[in-house]
């Protein structure tokens, strides 16, 4: 008979290695992965890449370093998705536009992944929801906003905002310069702004946030290299929004029932009830004397969840684009000066209350150079590095079988800039497995980059146009999916497109943006709702006949 102490610790170790190989992720047969290692799959490596670099989308890291030892459909394994949900990762541009965009799309869902991680916060907003018949009325009611004639009306309060902001980073850089600083940081100036746009895009009237910050006396620190972190007392909305939307971040990378545990344990708190109850109200306030089509959002009950959702990926986002702008801009004094030249001589008015319009900022023929800077800020810069989706149907990934349920990653921005001429060949490589329809619309008309993707070019948007012997802008110059692809995509794009325009060329019209010390202009990023800079500092100074 075998003695209890020797049974306990045999069952013991039995039960162990029963939970420890449930727990192991499974990889899908046939579906290239790493090798899994420990019981935490890719965890611990993308961890302390995103430690080290704040991101695992950057060259040399977990992503680009998969694709290149895997190929462009691989899978991910971590420990807590592994019983919950299977990540499957595509990075073929060719591939993702025709699964988007064509026949395959029927077979799509928004992930469970991000939409969990939104419905504490804002239950009835689009990117919570999947796209049902309540989804389909929100994007029907909130079409006028983005719709042309309502931007051509928006431009002139979207170009005010943009003039109150350089009037404040006059006044900024003044006060910094007192302190000793040779530049700022400009991150909180852009969240404020853009919602400022926001605000008079869904009720009619700025939030009022730069105009508040330029009553305000800073705080000033400056760091050992001459950076200026200048901080104002945020009103209490903006703060509000700020750790509401900061409560999202925090579960956006979760299986869904730990991020729903999460925010519904946050939305305990009373910091949280108290900072949703400050904007819904503030928002509830300014919609009682909005516009049809937000009224028509009250009548359906979901007037506030709409807005806040509008609110978040407004801001966030364009936010997130200026500041990679302004870095890109302030490396790129060339590309600053032929800019100015391009805007000075197509507008015919500079006065200094001059207010630029829609039809100024909306003339490729006239600005192509403008068209090009935003193009090449949008690839160079990209906010979003990932699209999530999820299969509601089996379908078929360059010759892979994925089933119902499967957590698709398409990583746009790393997939466009591998698509250059030099990797033809690999991408040719995959046409045997590509769908009729791939084959018969390949790249719908884009050429192939040059090798040189990693460099911020704006040229590489431009052609000779054959009729008239000047340049012109092509968008399909080459690959870039700034603002994602198929039903789900973006809907703001055309109010983004127009918010980067108004900001860009005022910015460029009132100042030429100096060298900032190398320490401070470094591109690591800061991966949250967005992705951002982790540093955005600027010496912004009046244009001088040197500058120019």
């Amino acid at each position: 008979m075998i003695s209890n102490y020797v049974l306990v610790p045999i069952v013991t170790a039995g039960g162990v290695y029963v939970v420890a190989q449930w727990l192991r992720p499974k990889p899908y047969p046939g579906i290239p992965s790493n090798p899994v290692t420990s019981v935490l799959g890719d965890l611990p490596t993308m961890a302390s890449e995103t430690m080290k670099y704040g991101s695992v989308f950057e060259a040399g890291c977990f992503f680009p370093r998969s694709i290149q030892e895997l190929g462009p459909v691989f899978q991910i394994e971590q420990f807590f998705m592994g019983p919950i949900s299977k990540s499957i990762v595509v990075a073929d541009l060719q591939e993702m536009e025709d699964i988007l965009l064509r026949t395959r799309s029927k077979g799509l869902d928004n992930s469970d992944i991000q939409a969990t991680a939104f419905q504490i916060t804002v239950p009835y907003g689009s990117v919570a929801l999947k796209t049902d018949d309540m989804w389909k009325q929100h994007r029907r009611v909130t079409a006028p906003l983005t719709a042309t004639n309502h931007l051509i009306q928006m431009a002139p309060a979207i170009a005010t905002n943009a003039k109150a902001l350089m009037s404040y980073w006059t006044r900024k850089m003044d006060i910094v310069q007192q302190h000793g600083a040779v530049c700022f940081s400009c991150q909180n100036d852009f969240e404020m702004s853009t919602l400022d746009v926001i605000g008079e895009l869904i009720a009619g009237r700025s939030l009022g946030m730069v105009a508040h910050a330029s009553t305000q006396n800073p705080t000033v620190k400056v760091d050992q290299y001459g950076g200026a972190i200048s901080e104002v007392s945020p009103t209490p909305l903006f703060a509000s929004l700020r750790y509401l939307f900061g409560c999202i971040t925090d579960t956006t990378m979760l299986p869904p029932w730990l991020a729903r545990t999460i925010q519904t344990a946050k939305s305990w708190r009373s910091r949280y009830i108290r900072s949703r109850r400050i904007v819904d109200e503030y928002i509830s306030t300014c919609l009682e004397a909005s516009r049809k089509n937000v009224k028509e959002l009250r009548e359906i009950g979901q007037e506030v969840e709409a807005a806040k959702c509008m609110i978040d990926m407004g801001y966030d986002t364009t936010s997130g684009t200026l500041q990679w702008a302004v870095k890109l801009l302030t490396d790129h004094p060339d590309v600053q000066r032929k800019l100015n030249a391009e805007l000075r001589g197509a507008l015919e008015d500079l006065s200094e209350d001059r207010i630029l319009t829609y039809a100024d900022v909306n003339s490729p023929e006239k600005m192509p150079y403008l068209e090009a800077t935003i193009a090449e800020i949008l690839r160079r810069g990209p906010i979003a590095e990932a699209t999530r989706r999820q299969t509601t149907e089996p379908m078929k990934v360059l010759g892979h079988d994925i089933p119902v349920g499967s957590n698709l990653i398409f990583l746009g921005p790393t997939a466009a800039a591998m698509t250059t001429k030099s990797k033809e060949p690999s991408l040719r490589n995959y046409d045997d497995l590509r769908s009729e329809t791939s084959l018969k619309y390949g790249l719908q008309g884009k050429r192939l980059w040059d090798d040189d993707t990693p460099e911020f070019k704006p040229e590489r948007w431009l052609v000779v146009d054959e009729k008239t012997g000047k340049q012109a802008f092509d968008p399909k110059a080459g690959g870039s999916v700034p603002f994602g692809l198929g039903q789900r995509s973006c809907p703001g794009k055309p109010l983004a497109m127009l918010e980067l325009k108004m900001f860009i060329a005022t910015l460029n019209l009132a100042f030429f943006l100096g060298p900032v010390p190398k320490e401070l202009s470094k591109y690591d990023p800061v991966i949250q709702l967005t992705r951002f800079p982790a540093q955005a500092y600027i010496a912004p100074r009046p244009w001088t006949a040197e500058d120019r």
